[in-house]
């Protein structure tokens, strides 16, 4: 008998919808987030018809109603056999956005692996799980009341369990049949709300995903292949609930009046969102710089209505469809990084500007614009920008994020310390690796601070990561329109990268005053630590109990003996 194999990609290929072709999907799972301003949707699944020994893509598809993505992030290899609580593991830990309040798993396993399945998946978005948990207990059934309370601000009380059992808890909720039923409920009525009833120029709905062409996908693509409760037929109709506000938008003298008559000051966060889209529509088209300080005031608007993290995601990657489609210059990213000081949206935003981006007078557009933002203070999350810069890997963005450290102060630093990506990239490592040898020896609590988040970003590279493997590769500007955006050069097993590194890892363990963090580093990489044990950072975590190797270059060993000669007094044995 075989197993089956899932590999994935250094790098997703960008699809379309129609790629794939009417192929059945053999979904693993999919997740769905309510939102009225925009449902989104994940699936991740193998396309085409499963038999033994065929080879098909794995590939995730995310739809909202303004935004549609489709990745193929590997490959899978047909087997006679699967356990599905291992093989999905790298696709379980990838970043589908927020928590959802629908999951649903492939209706090939058994009811105790669906459980773990969805549980994992529930697990992999930390803290925000326990809120999700009490805000869906609170209105169990009522969707649109929970969404409701979430867009006025509401906050839950939580208590002190663990992730994995309040992700158990919620997982208990989310598979029974009277919520799937209320949650698809509210879900369909989302979609068609978002278009319909925001006030979109017709232009916007002309553009989106319709409701009949997203119910035909789901119901004749996802449907058949995932477990669900026993669905009645009412779910595919929308539920009677109080529609959101809608505002009417029709020509381009409707936004400048209700610009310039201040009237959006006292809009509902509905009536913002609507308003945001169409003005950075405008803003996207024309590049009139006189909208800017409109845009401006309407996020600010959004952020002090509580507006959720969700939500602004949403519309900046409805900004990377209408970007990819020509429809929009890619300035429409700047309103998110000079006035969201949310990470995620930041590091999220500064990575699509500078991946759409064009060069202008030699040098990409992006750089030019973050170089003067940086330098006038004028972003809100300055640490997720250079994080985000940091994390694409990519030579000339290392090189810009390089030039720009010298205007971060350490807490912005700490931050982008913070912000990988789930592919680790090999000069991302090394701008963290080659800073921390400039930092170790200095004695200013400054370049300390940096040190030791220098150090942090060595460890979080591969606790965030859903890959085995470390790559090397640059990107060819604008990416969305070159045939072959990523050019990947080299890849590195995380044990053949960790050989590549071991000198520098324990030429700054040597040169670093106790406690040595990076002993904690050495650790995290698989290597055996060379400090002694009381001169040693060792974190609370619990070890995994991997063995760990010494890679120690024979000229750096103390007196030529090894780890335990040095720690007991003694001889050590091979």
């Amino acid at each position: 008998m075989s197993a089956c194999e899932i590999s994935l990609f250094d790098e997703p290929t960008p699809l379309d919808l129609n790629d794939l072709d009417g192929s059945p999907l053999d979904v693993f799972f999919a997740t769905g987030i309510v939102n009225p301003f925009g449902p989104t949707l994940s699936v991740v699944a193998a396309a085409g018809e499963p038999s033994e020994g065929r080879e098909l893509p794995v590939v995730e598809i995310m739809l909202n109603p303004f935004s549609q993505r489709v990745l193929q992030i590997g490959k899978m290899l047909v087997g006679s056999e699967w356990t599905p609580a291992d093989d999905l593991k790298p696709l379980i830990q990838r970043d589908y956005g927020g928590c959802p309040t629908l999951v649903l798993a492939s209706k090939q396993v058994t009811d105790g692996v669906r459980f773990d399945l969805a549980t994992q998946i529930l697990e992999t978005h930390g803290d925000r799980v326990k809120g999700v948990t009490e805000a869906v207990k609170a209105h169990f059934g009522d969707p649109w009341t929970r969404v409701s309370e979430e867009m006025r601000g509401a906050e839950y009380d939580t208590d002190d369990r663990s992730i994995p059992e309040v992700a158990r808890e919620l997982t208990s909720l989310l598979l029974t049949s009277q919520h799937f039923k209320a949650e698809f409920q509210a879900f369909v009525a989302a979609w068609h709300g978002s278009i319909e009833n925001m006030g979109l120029s017709d232009q916007m709905k002309v553009s989106a995903m319709g409701s009949e062409q997203f119910n035909e996908f789901f119901l004749t693509r996802v449907l058949p292949a995932v477990w669900v409760p026993e669905i009645e037929d009412e779910v595919s109709h929308p539920p009677a609930v109080k529609s959101p506000e809608k505002l009417e938008l029709n020509s381009l003298e409707d936004v400048t009046t209700i610009l310039e008559s201040g009237e959006w000051q006292s809009f509902s966060e509905e009536k913002l969102v609507s308003l945001l889209r169409a003005v950075l529509f405008i803003y996207g088209q024309q590049g009139d710089t006189s909208y800017i300080k409109w845009l401006s005031g309407i996020y600010k608007s959004l952020l002090a209505l509580g507006s959720d993290e969700d939500t602004r995601l949403m519309i900046e990657s409805e900004m990377v469809s209408l970007v990819e489609n020509d429809k929009v210059h890619p300035v429409v990213f700047l309103p998110f990084l000079v006035e969201d000081p949310s990470q995620q949206v930041a590091s999220k935003a500064v990575i699509d500007f500078v991946s759409m981006s064009d060069y202008v007078n030699g040098e990409l557009y992006a750089f030019t614009e973050l170089r003067h933002l940086f330098e006038n203070k004028s972003l809100a999350n300055r640490g997720a920008v250079l994080g985000g810069l940091v994390a694409m890997g990519d030579s000339q963005s290392i090189q810009f994020a390089t030039s720009l450290r010298g205007q971060v102060d350490s807490e912005e630093v700490r931050v982008a310390a913070k912000v990988h990506t789930p592919f680790p990239q090999s000069k991302a490592i090394q701008f963290w690796l080659q800073w921390a040898k400039e930092l170790v020896q200095s004695r200013k609590d400054e370049d300390q601070r940096n040190f030791g988040s220098a150090a942090s970003a060595l460890i979080l590279t591969l606790n965030q990561t859903s890959e085995n493997q470390i790559s090397e590769g640059d990107r060819n500007y604008p990416c969305h329109k070159s045939d072959r955006p990523i050019l990947n050069m080299r890849t590195w097993s995380l044990e053949e990268y960790a050989k590549e590194i071991a000198a520098d890892l324990y030429w700054i363990e040597s040169k670093e005053d106790a406690p040595s963090l990076f002993s904690e580093v050495l650790r995290t990489w698989g290597l055996m630590p060379q400090a002694p044990v009381d001169k040693q950072f060792i974190s609370g975590k619990a070890s995994d109990n991997k063995r760990l190797k010494d890679l120690t270059p024979a000229s750096s060993a103390k007196d030529g003996k090894g780890f335990l000669s040095r720690l007991f007094g003694g001889e050590s044995e091979d």
